[in-house]
């Protein structure tokens, strides 16, 4: 029995085959070496390390760096010499862990097809699979997958990156409550809103009882629609602005974009709009009397200078162009 083997032989005896992980087998970690040779484990689940010829079963960080202390919590790492024998103390410690029969793996084909249009539409589709086990929505180094265990459904979110097993993001008696939220999750992130238009989410990490009435009282297209107006009212809030687009041209945009000065697609405050990553500038309207204005942020900076003033905006686009060479 090989890693792949014991992934399989834990999904068909209905355990959560996310309790063990192997770096040297995942496709997905977005820091995966060429030669397939990892040190890197995923948090709060136990390990298989393939090292020089040795297989280590372990639930310690065994690699940090000099710099952090080393890791104690856990029991003793075990080397075995083959991958069978690793793989069968694998089985015996992870068969333990929950009833035979009591976890499933909930597949995308399950969802409701209003939820599989949403995650398309938001580029999570189509989902991947790690080790065989099937994930319901994918985008970049992050995946979602649903774990009904014991009649229950449990939404997890997974960063491939920086493994890790722990508590659900959301749980539920209802697979419908629990897609209600994976859509929620999924706009937050990445729903398909104009330039200009404000950032909106629902956190439902923060979420009140009546909040989560609002939710379950919405089906799924009310969902998809609420992310898909301008200013959406509850259960939506908006997180912040989009830039005031009466205050830049296409022009400008253009050439701050090709200068390495991009357009911010949300600003801290209305009736303004921002560029740069490091340095940053930011065009304000103000009133009484009416004027335009840009602040400066140098890098790491969190206080402005505003570094130019006119009384409309054709100054003010001037003073940027020269800022934004190529």
């Amino acid at each position: 029995m090989n890693f792949l083997e014991l992934q399989q032989r834990l999904r068909a005896a209905g355990h959560d085959p996310f309790q063990v992980h192997a770096p040297h087998y995942d496709t997905l970690d977005s820091r995966s070496r060429a030669a397939a040779r990892s040190t890197s484990i995923c948090h709060g689940a136990w390990n298989l390390l393939i090292e020089d010829g040795r297989y280590i079963v372990t639930v310690r960080d065994l690699y940090r760096p000099a710099r952090y202390p080393a890791d104690t919590q856990g029991p003793e790492p075990v080397v075995f010499d083959s991958e069978q024998a690793a793989c069968e103390e694998l089985w015996a410690i992870a068969s333990r862990l929950d009833p035979p029969g009591s976890v499933r793996a909930v597949t995308a084909d399950e969802l409701d097809p209003v939820a599989g249009d949403w995650l398309r539409e938001c580029g999570w589709w189509p989902p991947a699979e790690l080790y065989g086990n099937p994930f319901v929505a994918t985008r970049d180094r992050q995946s979602y997958r649903i774990a009904e265990r014991a009649g229950r459904f449990e939404l997890h979110l997974r960063d491939h990156g920086v493994a890790k097993l722990g508590d659900p993001v959301y749980a539920a008696d209802d697979l419908a409550d629990v897609t209600r939220v994976l859509l929620t999750e999924v706009g937050n992130r990445s729903a398909p809103r104009p330039l200009g238009w404000p950032c909106v989410g629902f956190r439902i990490r923060w979420a009140d009882e009546e909040e989560l009435a609002a939710l379950r009282a919405l089906d799924l297209a009310a969902i998809t629609r609420a992310y898909r107006t301008e200013r959406p009212g509850p259960p939506l809030r908006i997180i912040s602005e989009g830039p005031d687009l009466s205050l830049v041209t296409t022009e400008l945009v253009e050439r701050a974009e090709r200068s390495g000065h991009p357009l911010h697609r949300f600003v801290r405050t209305a009736e303004s709009a921002a560029f740069g990553m490091d340095v940053r500038y930011v065009i304000r309207r103000h009133h009484e009397p009416l004027r335009y204005s840009v602040d400066r942020y140098g890098e790491r900076e969190n206080h402005a200078t505003t570094v130019f003033t006119a009384e409309d905006l054709a100054p003010i686009h001037e003073y940027l162009r020269q800022r934004f060479r190529p």
